[in-house]
């Protein structure tokens, strides 16, 4: 999910291999402008993570709707990672080792197309994922995301379809619904002050909260993204997450409310973020999920709210019961 070098995965999901055919960038725009009136740029931030790159990058060019370009934003990485991705066919722009927020602001401006699909190096495409979110565009769309595949070392980990934007709209407010699957209006990007770099997590979120206002989201619901997971991950380190929450809570989160609305909606986002800290924790075998399933219930108790949080509490306390009884 992360850009960085993750343990090795490139033969666990869909063994076959993507076959990359470099595609002259005059054709690629033919191709794209003629079939939908648009050109599309990918950015991919990456660090150290060339073993991944011919499952990512083959899976671009292997798409109905060739994009116009594919920028690679080499974040420091100390690997053959730049001269791979240039041997493949990517245009590499490199920086000192920053963070994944810096890098796709980089790409986004460096990029020339009026559309920008982000895709992290871990990560891959279903050969139509470009032409199905090209075809769901309309004048008022600033972005388009798809369902999710996910997978790790040991193979599929199971799928999840994108929901409806209405609902994702309503579900912003309280967390993000929408993993990075997304094609998006460059100029609404620009226009809406990019990513934000001084956080290390949550900066999907607090970015599509802004794009929110600026026009009108789309979907497709299948899964057309495959997501790799593993647990070096910023997002399955529940402290970053939690501290990047404070971070965004009162510009972004809160905006717009007021007084004891105001109040009641931070106790409810944190209440539902500490909920998913505990399932991280859990997860990921980090320790400290009793606890922020408490304070999660401390923070929002009225059980006809969220009422799973108490069996999650009763599974997790039972779990270590057991592991003492042992």
């Amino acid at each position: 999910m992360r850009h960085g070098d993750a343990h090795a995965g490139m033969e666990t999901w869909r063994r076959a291999a993507y076959k990359v055919i470099l595609i002259p960038a005059c054709i690629a725009k033919s191709q794209t402008r003629g079939r939908f009136g648009m050109n599309i740029s990918v950015v991919i931030p990456v660090c150290n993570a060339a073993r991944f790159l011919p499952r990512c990058v083959g899976s671009v060019f292997a798409q109905t709707l060739k994009p116009d370009e594919i920028i690679l934003v080499d974040d420091g990485s100390i690997d053959n990672t730049a001269a791979l991705a240039a041997e493949l066919g990517a245009r590499v722009i490199s920086l000192p080792n920053g963070e994944v927020s810096a890098a796709r602001n980089t790409g986004i401006r460096g990029a020339s197309s009026e559309w920008i699909a982000l895709l992290d190096a871990d990560d891959s495409w279903e050969p139509e994922k470009l032409e199905r979110q090209a075809a769901r565009i309309r004048p008022d769309t600033v972005l388009v995301y798809t369902g999710v595949r996910f997978f790790d070392d040991q193979g599929s980990r199971g799928e999840k379809p994108a929901i409806d934007p209405l609902a994702a709209a309503r579900m912003l407010r309280f967390g993000n619904p929408i993993p990075c699957t997304y094609l998006v209006r460059r100029e609404a990007l620009l226009n809406g002050g990019g990513y934000r770099e001084d956080i290390r997590a949550c900066e999907d979120w607090e970015m599509l909260l802004r794009l929110l206002r600026l026009g009108r989201f789309e979907v497709v619901a299948e899964p057309l993204t495959a997501i790799y997971l593993h647990p070096d991950s910023l997002s399955a380190n529940p402290q970053i997450m939690l501290l990047a929450l404070d971070q965004i809570m009162e510009t972004a989160l809160l905006s717009g409310l007021h007084g004891l609305r105001r109040w009641l909606y931070r106790r409810r986002i944190l209440a539902t973020q500490l909920r998913s800290a505990a399932l991280i924790a859990r997860d990921n075998g980090l320790g400290g999920d009793l606890r922020y399933f408490f304070r999660s219930l401390c923070a929002w108790p009225s059980p006809f709210w969220e009422p799973r949080r108490f069996a999650m509490l009763a599974v997790s306390a039972r779990r270590r019961f057991c592991r003492r009884k042992r």
